[in-house]
């Protein structure tokens, strides 16, 4: 994994700071980190011992003190930018079973703390302001919460688009949902919440209202930082043929279902508790401007016998909101303009 983490140094200070043995010490640890010889370690008293250095180095300059002010967003520049990069090359390790929930937890602690460092070297704050430092871990949680829910869509889209080499044709026409990969995001994004916590109690400042973060985030482009929002902005208003009601809804445990559109019919399997259901989608295409036959409720597809195996009767909520559909009908409803929860039309 490439480190995120752009050390203190990184700017026009590196000449001088070379001759502080602290500051080797730090760098050999990040480049052995980079190399993938070790993960990254906590080390809260990092920023003190970057702090001492910086203020010993600077010292004799009369406005190094002088505080500009915190950016309006701590990852919009170059800095920032790499840091994204990093933390999403974490995430996708993480899902990928490369890297444990620890190191996870350790990494996110690692870019507070470096992040921290950098905003205090820009005179961005003093790096003792617990506005600032709040709004720090704030950011820092929101970028590795967005991250989180883009590496869990990624690796749902991967084992999708396996399933669909099976079915040969067009790489672009399908549809995949793994509940697996849900659950797993919402765990991690648990995760996130108390490592932020840890944080913000190692500094003695404010906890960060995680669940304000999350409903007002500022990445959105592609879903906010869920899982089921993300995939509807994959399949509903990527690929354009299948969308889900209502984004809260909670899957069922072990629920996979597959869904690829062949010309003027579709192919469909649900699995649910272990138990497969593969259907044959009746598309038909009206001769009005009728939507009707153009698209299906996944539920109304599976028979009686199944809905009523096991606990599967309890999702019916959840399976009547996914639909699935022909590209004809995204285009001639307007859904794959449509972000957030909405109800498709029938007819």
């Amino acid at each position: 994994m490439d480190s995120a983490i752009l050390h203190i140094g990184e700017n026009t200070t590196d000449i001088n700071l070379a001759t502080s043995s602290d500051y080797w010490a730090y760098r050999e640890r990040m480049v052995q980190a980079e190399s993938g010889k070790v993960f990254h370690k906590k080390t809260w008293d990092s920023f003190e011992k970057a702090r001492d250095i910086y203020e010993g180095v600077c010292g004799c300059y009369p406005n190094y003190q002088v505080v500009k002010g915190m950016p309006l967003s701590v990852f919009g520049d170059k800095f920032g930018h790499n840091m994204g990069d990093s933390i999403y090359n974490c995430m996708t390790d993480f899902y990928a079973g490369k890297i444990s929930e620890s190191d996870v937890k350790d990494y996110m602690e690692e870019c507070c703390v470096s992040m921290r460092i950098y905003q205090t070297q820009q005179c961005h704050t003093s790096g003792y302001n617990e506005t600032d430092n709040q709004s720090i871990v704030g950011q820092v949680y929101e970028v590795f919460a967005k991250m989180n829910a883009r590496a869990a869509l990624n690796a749902n889209y991967n084992e999708g688009l396996a399933e669909n080499q099976a079915y040969g044709g067009r790489t672009d026409d399908w549809v995949y949902y793994n509940s697996d990969y849900y659950y797993q995001c919402e765990e991690t994004k648990e995760l996130l919440r108390e490592a932020a916590g840890y944080v913000t109690n190692q500094w003695e400042i404010p906890a960060i209202d995680s669940e304000e973060i999350e409903k007002n985030t500022v990445y959105t482009l592609d879903g906010k930082l869920d899982f089921n929002s993300c995939w509807n902005w994959e399949y509903r208003n990527q690929a354009g043929r299948g969308s889900m009601e209502d984004e809260l809804e909670t899957p069922p445990n072990d629920f996979k279902f597959f869904y690829k559109q062949n010309s003027f019919n579709g192919t469909l399997w649900v699995s649910m508790n272990g138990e497969r259901k593969d259907i044959n989608v009746p598309f038909s295409i009206s001769q009005t401007d009728s939507l009707k036959g153009q698209i299906y409720r996944v539920y109304d597809l599976l028979d009686d016998d199944f809905k009523a195996e096991g606990d599967n009767k309890k999702y019916s909520r959840f399976l009547n909101g996914l639909t699935v559909f022909m590209r004809q009908y995204a285009l001639g409803s307007g859904i794959n303009d449509i972000f957030g929860n909405h109800v498709p039309r029938f007819e």
